[in-house]
């Protein structure tokens, strides 16, 4: 992919850029296999606190 600066862009805050990276962020510590946060952000299912 090309990286190209517009000239006339406006910079994202951090909400917009993590829409456009795909929302969704890795919540497990690889270290210890337990969520380091929890909430609807996060990718892995344990993490969400959802009903399953």
């Amino acid at each position: 992919m090309k990286n190209s600066n517009l000239h006339n862009g406006k910079k994202l805050n951090k909400r917009e850029l993590r829409t456009i990276r795909g929302g969704k962020e890795m919540c497990v510590d690889p270290a210890t296999g337990q969520c380091r946060k929890y909430g609807i952000g996060c990718a892995e299912l344990k993490c969400q606190l959802i009903d399953l």
